[in-house]
């Protein structure tokens, strides 16, 4: 019986010992290099980077540490609760450190270097011996340019430290502003019958000073608050880099790796995801593009006169090149080259748009539709009222307005369709001549023409302005 138990009791020790180390195994996980991202939900000007929590402390170098956002370094996990935080910026000491400074009796024609111990490095105040000034140890402060060391000199370094209550994994979460993505359309329109085409891709953008490394990302689209507040700016594309160029970096390899593709994106909490399925690196100061979605739209071409009201007498000018988007998926906000017949004819920035939502631009005036506008004054009376038995009077102007309008389309080959919309500010607006062409919407007057190629019309509508 005391053998058996005996047996037991090493059986015990000897798992718990093995457990232990098999613990201690797991833990082990580094964070010290923060050039290769575990998962990264990258936003429009920043990106969230979430990696397995390694050793504590946890030490960032100076350069990584200028592209995160400090307040934002924390724990993540089902039930992580963190109790005590620090953030303590370090630096190893050059003093006591042997180096070499410029002797003090060197010459503008002859330069001699002589071996000195820093004792104050933040002053540059060294202690040598210069035989040619005193057999006796000299104190002097050296120039920067005047040291010379045998080493890289130590970098300031930045380390976080927690302490924390979980049962479960715990990963580490902070944002960085040297990451940031945008779409990039193109818009290709055709004659007749063919359909139009929308392209995406999406622009990612390493600002930093390094290469990174990528296990996993998420493009994340929409109306998102977040803020930067280190350095959130947007460089201009310096360099692109797609497939071809990614395939010649890695020329020699045992074989090319899967190329990366963005998903089609899915809604949370009125947000867009679109992940990305496969590892990828970006080098430093690089844009990388990678395809998206193609989705299906509908594109109307019109000519578009937009205008305001300011009164009697006669205006003229040319319509805008005017287009209507929709399509049946979502779009996140980018900038959108637009082609016609292969031929670039302009470009716009589109803002988040729904799904099968309809978004109007224009690109551009058209020299060809041109528009003479003559507003009359048909009469204007003026009355005293009240807002209330005891305020005080206001006077109110009641102004009719007789406006001809005039559009012609100079275009010898096709038709235009032509929408017009004049805009009036006032108390109340109000549409008073019949006429079936124009109608009210709000305090705007708008209707639709349809001019054949070297087409003249002529419409004419009154409308009464309270001021």
């Amino acid at each position: 019986m005391k053998s058996f138990l005996l047996l037991y009791l090493v059986a015990i020790h000897t798992l718990s010992i093995n457990g232990l180390l098999d613990f201690k195994k797991k833990t082990q996980v580094t964070t010290t290099d923060h050039r290769v991202l575990a998962n990264v939900k990258i936003y429009s000007n920043l990106a969230e980077v979430i990696q397995p929590l390694g050793l504590l402390p946890i030490e960032f170098s100076s350069e990584d540490w200028n592209d995160i956002r400090s307040d934002s370094i924390t724990l993540v996990g089902t039930d992580v609760n963190v109790t005590q935080q620090s953030i303590t910026e370090k630096k190893k000491s050059l003093n006591n450190a042997q180096v070499y400074v410029r002797s003090p009796s060197s010459s503008n024609t002859e330069t001699k270097f002589i071996k000195a111990t820093m004792i104050d490095e933040k002053r540059n105040l060294v202690k040598l011996i210069d035989k040619d000034v005193s057999k006796e140890p000299i104190f002097f402060t050296a120039q920067s340019d005047h040291i010379l060391y045998d080493a890289d000199p130590p970098q300031t370094k930045y380390y976080v430290n927690f302490t924390y209550d979980t049962n479960s994994p715990v990963e580490l979460s902070y944002l960085r502003s040297n990451l940031n993505w945008k779409t990039r359309y193109q818009l290709n329109l055709f004659e007749n019958s063919k359909p139009a085409t929308l392209s995406a891709m999406a622009d990612i953008r390493n600002d930093g000073q390094s290469r990174v490394d990528i296990e996993s990302a998420e493009l994340l689209g929409g109306d998102i608050n977040l803020q930067m507040y280190q350095r959130s700016q947007y460089m201009p594309m310096s360099a692109a880099k797609g497939y071809a160029a990614y395939e010649a970096d890695n020329a020699g390899a045992p074989g090319p790796p899967p190329k990366p593709s963005v998903g089609e994106g899915e809604e949370i909490s009125g947000l867009y995801v679109f992940s990305i399925n496969q590892p990828f690196s970006i080098d430093a100061r690089t844009n990388y593009l990678l395809p998206m979605f193609r989705p299906r739209v509908t594109v109307e071409r019109y000519a578009s006169i937009s205008k305001y009201f300011y009164g009697a007498g006669n205006v003229n000018g040319k319509a805008e090149r005017s287009y209507r988007l929709s399509a049946d998926r979502f779009l996140s906000r980018g900038n959108c080259v637009i082609r016609e017949s292969d031929r670039l004819v302009g470009e716009t920035s589109l803002p988040d748009i729904a799904a099968k939502n309809k978004h109007e631009f224009s690109i551009g005036q058209d020299a060809d539709i041109v528009y003479k506008e003559n507003s009359t004054l048909v009469s204007s009376t003026t009355s005293n009222v009240t807002s209330s038995p005891y305020g005080p009077k206001q006077s109110r102007t009641h102004s009719t307005y007789e406006v001809v309008l005039t559009l012609k389309n100079y275009k010898k080959n096709r038709s235009v369709k032509v929408e017009y919309q004049q805009n009036v500010y006032g108390q109340s607006v109000k549409l008073t001549k019949p006429n079936a062409l124009f109608t009210q919407e709000g305090s705007a007057i708008k209707a639709t023409f349809t001019l054949a190629s070297d087409e003249e019309k002529s419409a004419s509508y009154k409308f009464e302005v309270v001021n």
